[in-house]
């Protein structure tokens, strides 16, 4: 997904919604910052084709039309190829403390914003797919994340003994696979 697109899609569900706020979070919400991860060129979101999206004032009715309206296999991702995965606020609690001081302005687009890449990468590590790892690394490889940083923001997310573990162990892997693909591309050169 590009930068362009994000904007689309944001501006489209706050249209419709008339939402006083849109909160973009996963992936794409990585966009503004580096709009490069989104090339069609090799980016990592280069194959994305959907937007995590949280609408302010949340309504269950709301929600539901724009699902309706913007989901996957949608009237909007049937025409456009992409699509919005609509989610309710509970989601927020996967995010560190202070989040919400730190969002980022998508450009463009009044009252849209997206999570801040740091405290991206902290729900990244608690979703612990082997994608959400790829990505990390690939951040952590290109010095778009810094590693003690994300340790930081995990620790200001309340979990569970289990979840702190796993979590850890994924920012962990994270950084060693990005590490050791450095080391490997040194050695190519």
């Amino acid at each position: 997904m590009r930068l362009d697109t994000l904007k689309h899609i944001a501006a489209s569900v706050l249209t419709m919604s008339e939402a006083e706020r849109l909160v973009v979070f996963g992936s794409t919400s990585l966009l503004p910052s580096f709009p490069e991860v989104g090339s069609d060129h090799g980016g990592p979101l280069a194959k994305t084709f959907d937007v995590d999206l949280i609408p302010y004032p949340f309504v269950d009715e709301l929600g539901i039309m724009l699902h309706d309206t913007f989901g996957k296999d949608r009237p909007f991702h049937t025409h456009f190829g992409y699509y919005a995965d609509i989610i309710r606020p509970i989601v927020t609690e996967q995010f560190p403390e202070g989040w919400q001081t730190r969002l980022v302005p998508l450009p463009g687009v009044p009252n849209a914003f997206c999570l801040e890449p740091h405290d991206m990468a902290a729900a990244k590590c608690q979703a612990g797919r082997p994608k959400d790892i790829e990505l990390l690394s690939y951040l952590f490889r290109t010095n778009r994340l810094d590693p003690e940083v994300a340790k930081q923001r995990l620790t200001q997310v309340a979990m569970r003994e289990a979840m702190i573990v796993k979590a850890h162990r994924v920012l962990r892997q994270s950084v060693e696979a990005s590490c050791q693909q450095d080391d490997g591309e040194q050695a190519m050169d």
